[in-house]
């Protein structure tokens, strides 16, 4: 039976992120006992009280932050039983784009729309979840207390829908919509179905007309506050000899270049799998940040590291001390078959190293003018990074959490 109780022992076994955000010079179980003492103060049968949260902005959109540790993982354990009890399991992005190349590559006539829930987060009925929640009884009373609470602090703060930067908002969302995948999946001429937060990808048998009107009708029965964001839509049909000889999907990082017709009767389409380009250019724009950022700053080990990050690959901690997962250029696009963006990233990378534009320009010369014994070594350091290398032979770096935190700090 799961321990539903804020014990200290279950603030101890999620709180290692929230250490090292809020307290990482402290011992980590003085910081567990101080923070569970807190957290008694706070908490009582019937209270609970959040401080205000702090606003914050993920990727250009409004998102919300914990003041404090205590609230932040009062929070991720009322998550974790939430997650437990309704059997909320995360997506798997790679196995979604795995089973797509699949799929695509099959020389059947088929539609395929790749689409985006309009302010996904921001649209959800977050009275509808707590109240389904609360409503179920698998939460003790103590959490069930604990969610409205949250609820209500972000009522107070004219905060609308669920808000992004809390996990809890993720797995609220997974049950609020939950009942709409069940349905798409169980429509006829859906033959794959997949969503990661708000991105879905459907492979139908019919036309696109008919697929948007079984989308429709299927959110206005399930979760009628959400809508199609039009604006994000791409719709395919292979075996068309209206469209061209390929088509571009992106998705969840990725581009496909699907081929239209397989080159023979019977025989699988070619499906070309890169980077996605927002990502490519994402990559292109730190890097010009880490030099505009090591020109003001003159800190070269944090400019090397930057850069390592940037074309290699490190773990992430997760909340349990053992899951550990891996991240970077090689461990989030594994999927690739073509190599030409990383071939471009050097090609871009050794070009911006020796331009006379800024912020480069200055950066080098800085490099360069650094004197003794040491100028040439730096500079080697930085001509040899690569991205074709990173990816290849799958580079692992091993990063402080305070350096990690100071890495991303430019962008």
């Amino acid at each position: 039976m799961l321990d539903q109780s804020i014990s200290e022992k279950a603030i101890k076994l999620l709180g290692i992120n929230t250490w090292r955000k809020f307290q990482p010079g402290t011992e980590y179980d003085n910081f567990v006992a101080d923070t569970y003492k807190k957290i008694e103060e706070k908490l009582t049968f019937d209270e609970y009280k959040f401080s205000q949260f702090n606003e914050k902005s993920f990727n250009g959109k409004s998102g919300w932050a914990f003041a404090c540790a205590a609230d932040e993982l009062v929070a991720k354990k009322l998550n974790d039983n939430i997650r437990r009890l309704f059997k909320v399991r995360p997506s798997d992005r790679h196995a979604i784009v795995k089973q797509t190349i699949a799929l695509a590559k099959d020389s059947q006539p088929v539609t395929i729309a790749r689409l985006d829930i309009k302010d996904f987060y921001e649209t959800l009925d977050r009275t509808s979840i707590v109240k389904f929640i609360t409503e179920e009884w698998l939460l003790s009373h103590q959490n069930r207390m604990v969610l409205k609470k949250w609820d209500k602090q972000l009522a107070n703060q004219g905060i609308k829908g669920l808000p992004r930067g809390m996990s809890l908002s993720s797995t609220l969302s997974e049950i609020r919509i939950r009942h709409f995948d069940k349905e798409m999946k169980l429509d006829s001429k859906v033959y794959f179905y997949a969503r990661y937060v708000d991105d879905i990808i459907v492979f139908y048998s019919g036309e696109q007309a008919q697929l948007e009107s079984v989308m429709r009708e299927r959110l206005k029965a399930c979760a009628k506050e959400l809508t199609i964001n039009t604006d994000k839509s791409f719709y395919t049909v292979l075996n068309d000899p209206a469209n061209g000889a390929s088509a571009d999907i992106d998705y969840l990082g990725y581009k496909l270049r699907i081929q239209n017709y397989p080159p023979k009767p019977g025989t699988e389409r070619n499906v070309q799998v890169f980077i996605s380009n927002k990502k490519v250019n994402k990559v292109k724009e730190r890097v010009r940040r880490a030099f505009r950022a090591y020109s003001k700053d003159r800190r070269y080990n944090l400019l090397l590291a930057r850069l390592k990050f940037l074309s290699a690959n490190q773990y992430i901690i997760g909340d349990i001390e053992r899951t550990k997962l891996k991240s970077g250029i090689y461990y989030n696009y594994p999927l690739i078959n073509c190599h030409s963006q990383l071939k471009d990233l050097d090609s871009f990378y050794q070009k911006f190293i020796n331009s006379r534009k800024e912020p480069a320009y200055s950066a080098m010369k800085l490099i360069k003018n650094h004197g003794g014994t040491s100028c040439d070594a730096r500079r080697r350091q930085i001509q040899a990074i690569s991205f074709q290398f990173g990816f290849k032979k799958r580079v692992m770096n091993s990063f402080t959490n305070d350096l990690n935190k100071k890495i991303k700090r430019c962008w």
